[in-house]
């Protein structure tokens, strides 16, 4: 796997959701679920089109699709801390 960062996603109420490895630069738009480490939301398994959640508000974290052949989160951006590398 390329050089990168594992970072720590909040929710904007400071619940943890997960760890996960960013390579490159930039936002964060969408989350492979292979990279994550830690899960606490119940992402991996999830299924195609579900919308999870955050445990602790109940705010929409995003959709997951299929993005390049593999389930991902696309996030919405208005629910989580900003994250910019």
């Amino acid at each position: 796997m390329r050089t990168g960062k594992i970072i720590d996603i909040h929710c904007r109420c400071g619940f943890k959701l997960f760890r996960y490895f960013k390579a490159g630069k930039g936002r964060l738009l969408k989350c492979l679920i292979s990279r994550l480490t830690d899960d606490y939301v119940g992402l991996n398994g999830a299924e195609t089109f579900s919308k999870p959640s955050c445990p602790q508000c109940g705010e929409e974290l995003g959709i997951i699709m299929m993005i390049h052949g593999e389930p991902a989160l696309k996030l919405n951006q208005g629910t989580i801390q900003s994250i910019r590398i």
